[in-house]
């Protein structure tokens, strides 16, 4: 059997409380969502700015612009914790470092289960609005979940890494998170200065569309193509900084 396989099952171990935790909250959102809609949507879509569809108005406003997306960047990060950091902080690490396998692996299995981790929480709205709204006898265009979907995952992709990196540098967990959300909060604020401003560099607008030039803020969907470059450019930097962390592990003494 392949080394990989069960160092994604302890990764898995690790973090499945985590994980079934964070699918069970985005779950509860996008089911109870499509049932209470009657009354959420008096509140979620008055009469306003929106044209056309206003179910699809108000999905948007309740999964992919609202509290679901807030929730999905939030999990991402929880999601990060962990590795070599943590298991020093409750005395397992000599353990995990006697196994017959380098710690380049162990923290790149850790990443990319995380990674597949996010890529599950970012189709899952796909699927259970999907069977939802047909049970509830209404509709949203399954196109826009998939694209809402991409999205979702290169945006994860990124603070999942800034987190990761955290676990990494820090021995807390509660310090990394701590930095992890001061990043998702005040990042945010720094790009509405110039130069900065001038570029799309907001992950959270990103994720969600909002004032990009490929989402039609009127009805509330995704138009034109994909941002490609600024997608690859995403993943990238994601890619940088979990290869950052796994430098960092090789080097740093867990004694």
């Amino acid at each position: 059997m392949s080394v990989v396989t069960p160092l994604l099952l302890k990764a898995w171990r690790e973090s499945r409380g985590r994980f079934l935790l964070s699918a069970t909250l985005l779950a509860a959102i996008c089911v109870f969502g499509v049932l209470c809609r009657a009354s959420l949507m008096k509140v979620l879509v008055p009469n306003g700015p929106f044209v056309g569809d206003s179910y699809v108005a108000y999905i948007y406003r309740l999964v992919y612009g609202g509290p679901a997306r807030g929730l999905f960047t939030i999990m991402t990060m929880v999601l990060a914790l962990g590795g070599l950091q943590r298991e020093r902080l409750h005395r397992t690490v000599g353990f995990t470092l006697a196994l017959p396998v380098d710690r380049a692996r162990l923290v790149w299995m850790q990443a990319l289960l995380g990674l597949g981790q996010i890529a599950v929480l970012s189709v899952l709205p796909l699927l259970l609005l999907t069977a939802c709204s047909q049970l509830a006898h209404v509709s949203y265009p399954l196109e826009q979940m998939a694209r809402f979907g991409l999205l979702w995952f290169v945006g994860g992709a990124v603070f999942f890494a800034v987190a990761f990196l955290s676990a990494t540098l820090f021995r807390s967990e509660y310090t990394a998170l701590a930095v992890s959300f001061v990043f998702m909060i005040f990042y945010p604020i720094t790009v509405l200065f110039p130069p900065l401003n001038r570029y799309p560099l907001n992950i959270h607008h990103i994720m969600s569309g909002l004032a990009m030039p490929y989402f039609d803020a009127h009805t509330a969907q995704l138009v034109g193509a994909p941002p490609w470059a600024l997608l690859v450019s995403m993943m990238a930097i994601a890619g940088m900084l979990i290869f950052l962390a796994v430098q960092i592990t090789k080097r740093r003494d867990y004694s």
